[in-house]
């Protein structure tokens, strides 16, 4: 049993939209874009820590559109699929279609401020019910993004420790009231023992003094300091998590290490406390990343997708957890219309037909783009090394404005543009004017300008029946710049290096020591991305002459597409 779409309408940052999901779910989007209020509008319907008072409409529940308008209801709908736990059937009998679908309803009134719980088998006809009477086999479980990990530790700790309590076997009942007993004495030695400290002696009789002062009652009564157990239960009770390594015995690490404790125990808790055969669980945890480094966050969002023994939703803002999801298993969230929508309606087939296509270029860069507003394409690491300084120079922040360069490693633009679409990701490209001979015939392609027409989805130029020359390459950069600009796609009039040598000519040769134009740029393409940090690191304060250039051009259209400039 999953959830398969959730339908939100008219509730926080939600005019209407729907989200569909995967077994093991990632969420993304910008900060305040909605991603807890998507995951509570589920813990309405789902989580049973969540009270009758809980559930009551609030009147910021209700959205508010960009002219003020508040929506009148709000409606959350689950729809189920797989359901084919017979726990859950017996439970919800006349609720569970043909197909294997539910779908429960959470409908609330702004005029009222009442709400209503309802459960359906196709989604058109619904049921009222009086309560959340289906939770008794179906819950969520959720971990916010602002955890105590210290209280969770300890309370997920007491539950484990009762749960395995529950299921022990008679003979071990009785050989740990055999242990209880032996232990019981021992306690009382210890406190015992403990008293006798002569600090801890002088410092009770002087707070035993003081208390008698302030009350008679406290004549009767003696305070004392010790283990803080008056038997075993209550000392098992206070049993803390510690860490032994070459059989010393160490306190536990810091927050990332904590975290990690609290995700096991949450597991094997977990594993005591629901028979997975019957009874569905859902798991939701907000920013699982909080105080790991990368390869930790990498294996833990591997954890997370393999080894929770039910669907797992997980919110994050980290490029290392998101490399570990499938592409149709990425919701992004984003903005529209003063709303929040999902991209491409959540998990999409779409966005993963477009990976595979990508093959071994998968890895944390392509990732790390999920997360911007808008990205820059260029051709490989030169020009990110090169674009990035640029943007420095010109005064563009692009973390500020939330804008990633992406090497695309030559000629997979067309792959990138899918994705980025998908995911409703603003994109500009810059491609190289190159010309190649076409295989197996006496022809030649324009293919930088055909690349660059195809990404607008402009027809391609024919083939000519002789080699190009230079002035053919530039003539038709003049011809096709008009037509690609337009669509977030610039044409060198070479490539980076030719580029460089006309716009930055002066610099270029002295750094390079060649004695023209021509083999300055050659200088520069031997070793790329060397030579470009080291002509950086030289003529870093020249670059803001390149303002008014074409070679800036990129930048500045991805900078007008991020403030949703002309």
């Amino acid at each position: 049993m999953l959830i398969e779409t959730l339908y939100i309408s008219g509730f926080r940052n939600y005019h209407e939209a729907q989200i569909n999901f995967r077994e093991s779910t990632l969420i993304i989007g910008a900060n305040d874009i909605g991603k807890t209020n998507l995951l509570f509008a589920l813990r309405l319907l789902l989580d049973k820590s969540l009270s009758e008072l809980d559930l009551e409409p609030r009147v910021n529940d209700f959205h508010i559109d960009p002219d003020g308008v508040q929506s009148q209801e709000i409606e959350i709908v689950v729809r189920f699929g797989e359901v084919r736990e017979d726990a859950v059937i017996s439970k919800l009998s006349g609720y569970v279609s043909e197909d294997d679908e539910l779908y429960i309803k959470y409908h609330a009134c702004q005029s009222t401020m009442d709400f209503t719980i309802s459960l359906s088998h196709d989604g058109l006809s619904y049921d009222e019910v009086p309560n959340r009477f289906y939770l008794k086999y179906l819950s969520l479980k959720y971990i916010n993004s602002q955890r105590d990990l210290e209280k969770y530790i300890r309370l997920e700790k007491k539950h484990l420790l009762r749960l395995a309590q529950d299921v022990r076997s008679e003979e071990q009942s009785q050989n740990d009231g055999e242990v209880f007993t032996v232990l019981n004495q021992l306690l009382a030695e210890v406190n015992e023992k403990v008293r006798e400290i002569s600090y801890v002696a002088s410092a009770t009789s002087e707070l035993n003094t003081e208390l008698r002062k302030l009350s008679y009652n406290h004549e009767r009564l003696t305070v004392q300091l010790d283990t803080g157990a008056i038997g075993i239960d209550q000392f098992i009770e206070k049993l803390e998590l510690s860490a032994s390594t070459n059989g010393k015995k160490l306190m536990l690490g810091g927050d990332g290490f904590n975290n990690q404790i609290l995700l096991a125990l949450w597991k094997a808790k977990s594993l005591r406390e629901h028979d997975v055969t019957s009874e569905v669980v859902i798991y939701c945890i907000e920013e699982p990343e909080a105080h790991l480094f990368p390869h930790q966050q990498r294996k833990l969002a591997s954890y997370l997708i393999e080894n929770l023994p039910g669907q797992s939703i997980v919110t994050s803002h980290s490029p290392q957890i998101a490399v570990n999801f499938r592409p149709d298993c990425v919701i992004r969230l984003c903005a529209s219309k003063g709303s929040t929508k999902a991209a491409s309606n959540g998990c999409s087939a779409c966005i993963s037909t477009a990976w595979d296509e990508m093959g071994y270029r998968m890895s944390i860069i392509p990732a790390e783009a999920f997360f911007a507003s808008a990205v820059l394409l260029v051709e490989g690491p030169s020009e990110v090394i090169f674009y990035t300084e640029l943007a420095k120079a010109l005064g563009l922040d692009l973390d500020l404005l939330n804008i990633s360069i992406l090497s695309v490693d030559g000629v997979q633009f067309e792959v990138y543009k899918k994705i980025l679409q998908a995911l409703h990701i603003g994109w500009v490209a810059r491609t190289d004017n190159d010309v190649a001979k076409v295989p197996h015939r006496q022809e030649w392609s324009y293919t930088g300008a055909n690349r660059a027409l195809t990404l607008c989805g402009l027809s391609k130029g024919g083939h000519v029946s002789h080699e190009i020359t230079s002035r053919e390459r530039h003539n038709e950069w003049g011809r096709v710049t008009p037509l690609i600009n337009a669509g977030g796609v610039f044409l060198s009039i070479t490539d980076l290096e030719g580029d460089l040598s006309c716009d930055f000519t002066a610099h270029l040769l002295d750094f390079s020591g060649a004695a023209d134009a021509d083999a300055a740029a050659d200088f520069l393409r031997d070793k790329k991305a060397i030579k470009m940090r080291s002509l950086l690191k030289h003529k870093r304060q020249f670059l803001a002459e390149l303002a008014d250039k074409d070679i800036a051009r990129p930048l500045l259209a991805v900078q007008k597409l991020v403030r949703g400039e002309k």
